[in-house]
Protein backbone atom coordinates (compact mmCIF):
# COMPACT_ATOMS: atom_id res chain seq x y z
CA UNK A 1 0.00 0.00 0.00
CA UNK A 2 1.47 3.35 -1.00
CA UNK A 3 1.18 6.76 0.62
CA UNK A 4 -1.24 7.83 -2.11
CA UNK A 5 -3.45 4.82 -1.38
CA UNK A 6 -3.55 5.74 2.30
CA UNK A 7 -4.21 9.38 1.46
CA UNK A 8 -7.15 8.39 -0.76
CA UNK A 9 -8.62 6.34 2.06
CA UNK A 10 -8.15 9.23 4.49
CA UNK A 11 -9.81 11.69 2.09
CA UNK A 12 -12.98 9.59 2.34
CA UNK A 13 -12.85 9.84 6.16
CA UNK A 14 -14.85 12.73 7.63
CA UNK A 15 -12.52 15.42 9.00
CA UNK A 16 -9.51 14.33 6.97
CA UNK A 17 -10.35 15.97 3.63
CA UNK A 18 -7.31 18.26 3.74
CA UNK A 19 -4.56 15.72 4.43
CA UNK A 20 -1.70 15.47 1.98
CA UNK A 21 0.67 12.68 1.06
CA UNK A 22 3.35 14.47 3.10
CA UNK A 23 1.06 14.38 6.16
CA UNK A 24 0.57 10.64 5.77
CA UNK A 25 4.33 10.10 5.35
CA UNK A 26 5.01 12.17 8.47
CA UNK A 27 2.47 10.20 10.53
CA UNK A 28 3.95 6.89 9.46
CA UNK A 29 7.53 8.05 10.08
CA UNK A 30 6.57 9.33 13.53
CA UNK A 31 5.07 5.98 14.60
CA UNK A 32 7.83 3.84 13.10
CA UNK A 33 10.41 5.13 15.60
CA UNK A 34 8.15 4.42 18.61
CA UNK A 35 8.97 0.94 19.96
CA UNK A 36 5.41 0.60 21.24
CA UNK A 37 4.10 0.64 17.68
CA UNK A 38 6.59 -1.52 15.85
CA UNK A 39 5.33 -3.21 12.74
CA UNK A 40 6.55 -6.79 12.52
CA UNK A 41 6.21 -9.25 9.71
CA UNK A 42 5.20 -12.78 10.74
CA UNK A 43 8.78 -14.04 11.11
CA UNK A 44 9.82 -11.02 13.21
CA UNK A 45 6.79 -11.45 15.47
CA UNK A 46 7.55 -15.14 16.02
CA UNK A 47 11.22 -14.33 16.73
CA UNK A 48 10.20 -11.64 19.22
CA UNK A 49 7.85 -14.05 21.01
CA UNK A 50 10.57 -16.73 21.14
CA UNK A 51 13.00 -14.26 22.71
CA UNK A 52 10.42 -13.34 25.35
CA UNK A 53 9.75 -17.04 25.91
CA UNK A 54 13.47 -17.73 26.36
CA UNK A 55 13.63 -14.97 28.97
CA UNK A 56 10.64 -16.46 30.80
CA UNK A 57 12.17 -19.94 30.67
CA UNK A 58 15.40 -18.53 32.13
CA UNK A 59 13.35 -17.07 34.98
CA UNK A 60 11.63 -20.42 35.54
CA UNK A 61 15.00 -22.22 35.40
CA UNK A 62 16.38 -19.80 37.98
CA UNK A 63 13.42 -20.53 40.22
CA UNK A 64 13.96 -24.28 39.84
CA UNK A 65 17.63 -23.91 40.78
CA UNK A 66 16.48 -22.30 44.00
CA UNK A 67 14.86 -25.54 45.20
CA UNK A 68 12.19 -28.08 44.29
CA UNK A 69 9.61 -27.24 41.67
CA UNK A 70 5.99 -26.56 42.53
CA UNK A 71 5.05 -30.01 41.20
CA UNK A 72 7.66 -31.70 43.38
CA UNK A 73 6.53 -29.69 46.41
CA UNK A 74 2.91 -30.66 45.74
CA UNK A 75 3.78 -34.36 45.51
CA UNK A 76 5.76 -34.25 48.76
CA UNK A 77 3.08 -32.32 50.60
CA UNK A 78 0.39 -34.68 49.34
CA UNK A 79 2.38 -37.64 50.62
CA UNK A 80 2.96 -35.90 53.95
CA UNK A 81 -0.73 -35.07 54.24
CA UNK A 82 -1.72 -38.68 53.58
CA UNK A 83 0.72 -39.81 56.28
CA UNK A 84 -0.44 -37.14 58.76
CA UNK A 85 -4.13 -38.09 58.32
CA UNK A 86 -3.28 -41.60 59.57
CA UNK A 87 -1.45 -40.34 62.64
CA UNK A 88 -3.57 -40.04 65.78
CA UNK A 89 -1.21 -37.39 67.18
CA UNK A 90 -1.98 -34.93 64.32
CA UNK A 91 -4.83 -32.57 65.01
CA UNK A 92 -7.09 -30.69 62.58
CA UNK A 93 -5.04 -27.46 62.81
CA UNK A 94 -1.88 -29.23 61.66
CA UNK A 95 -3.76 -30.92 58.81
CA UNK A 96 -5.34 -27.64 57.77
CA UNK A 97 -1.94 -25.91 57.73
CA UNK A 98 -0.40 -28.56 55.46
CA UNK A 99 -3.48 -28.45 53.18
CA UNK A 100 -3.06 -24.68 52.80
CA UNK A 101 0.62 -25.08 51.91
CA UNK A 102 -0.28 -27.83 49.43
CA UNK A 103 -2.88 -25.45 47.93
CA UNK A 104 -0.16 -22.85 47.39
CA UNK A 105 1.99 -25.43 45.60
CA UNK A 106 -1.04 -26.33 43.45
CA UNK A 107 -1.59 -22.71 42.42
CA UNK A 108 2.06 -22.25 41.47
CA UNK A 109 2.08 -25.55 39.59
CA UNK A 110 -0.91 -24.51 37.46
CA UNK A 111 0.54 -21.05 36.85
CA UNK A 112 3.78 -22.54 35.52
CA UNK A 113 1.85 -25.13 33.48
CA UNK A 114 -0.17 -22.37 31.81
CA UNK A 115 3.00 -20.46 30.93
CA UNK A 116 4.61 -23.52 29.42
CA UNK A 117 1.51 -24.29 27.38
CA UNK A 118 1.49 -20.81 25.86
CA UNK A 119 5.20 -20.90 25.07
CA UNK A 120 5.00 -24.31 23.46
CA UNK A 121 2.41 -22.92 21.06
CA UNK A 122 5.13 -20.89 19.28
CA UNK A 123 7.72 -23.69 19.05
CA UNK A 124 7.72 -25.82 15.94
Amino acid sequence: MTLDDLRKILLKTPGCSECSAEDVGEWLACDSSDPGFQIFCDNELIQSMREETDDQEDDIATESNAGPSAGEAFACLDTALTWMERQPACDHIQLFTVKRIRGLATQKRFKIAKQLTVTNMFKN
